[in-house]
């Protein structure tokens, strides 16, 4: 990594904290990496190294989650097509901030416009097309849950009329909705997690390793499943501070935002780059 720096501008972060080298961190082409196995610890390392990323530029990274939330906000005030682009267009502005991580790891500073990187030249398509998988998928999901819970509803609904006895019909129905909440909240949940895991870090493997936006979710979720350790430790402090940030009307989250954008990025050095 460049450590040198240009007057004025952001002192570059320290290099990642390193890790045995095994043959899961080779390259697999020009500028690509396969996942390294990390040990659990390096989850509770991320935040910290996301701290020192938000203090290379503290009222940047405010800016530009102000800015970002913002946007989020106009687009929610467009009936359906606003909330539409907002999920598609979130690995967009996800890229950006990957790469104005970056660029202050590299010694750069950090400008309102990597905010908005992601929608230059041939990034654009392929985050777009990440975002149109991730809401695909959770609509196909959400579809087949429904449809799970308003099947066993109707089936419940013709075994009540069948036997005549309103009493039965109400039971049968709360029961056997009951039975298949419990069955399909897991698998949801389950599903959901995958996704997510295929999601985290397609934005970065996009902008910064030059992967297509299939191999990116499935690097993204190889790399999140060898190293579900350290994404359970990051997930819990994430928990935890999430309630911390909160209390104060949610004004934490000023600071909570860029930190965590921060982690992510250490999360994708680590495992793909250091």
């Amino acid at each position: 990594m460049d450590e040198t720096t240009q007057p004025g501008s952001a002192r570059p972060l320290p290099p990642a904290t390193p890790t045995p080298p095994s043959g899961a961190g080779a390259p697999s082409g020009p500028g690509r990496r396969e996942p390294r196995s990390l040990p659990a610890g390096q989850g509770a390392a991320w935040w910290s190294e996301g701290w020192q990323v938000f203090m290379a530029a503290p009222g940047i990274w405010i800016a530009t989650i102000l800015v970002f939330v913002l946007i989020m906000l106009g687009l929610a005030f467009v009936p359906i097509l606003g909330s539409i682009a907002g999920s598609v267009l979130t690995p967009v502005f996800g890229g950006g901030i990957a790469l104005g991580c970056h660029a202050l790891a590299k010694g750069r500073p950090l400008t309102l416009g990597h905010l908005f990187e992601g929608f230059s030249g041939a990034r654009f398509m392929p985050l777009v097309i990440v975002g149109l998988i991730y809401l695909g998928a959770m609509f196909v999901l959400w579809i087949a849950v429904a449809a799970v819970v308003l099947g066993v509803a109707g089936g419940a609904g013709l075994f009540s009329a069948l036997s005549s006895d309103a009493s039965q019909m109400g039971m049968a129905l709360l029961s056997s909705i009951g039975i298949v909440a419990l069955v399909m909240a897991p698998l949801a949940m389950v599903a959901v997690a995958a996704l997510t895991m295929a999601y985290w870090f397609a934005p970065p493997l996009i902008v910064l390793n030059g992967e297509e936006p299939i191999a990116a979710m499935k690097k993204s979720f190889h790399a999140c499943w060898v190293n579900v350790g350290a994404t359970l430790v990051y997930g819990l402090i994430w928990i935890g501070l999430a309630i911390v940030a909160s209390i104060p009307l949610g004004l934490g989250w000023i600071v909570l935002a860029p930190v965590m954008a921060g982690s992510w990025y250490a999360s994708w050095r680590e495992t793909f780059d250091a």
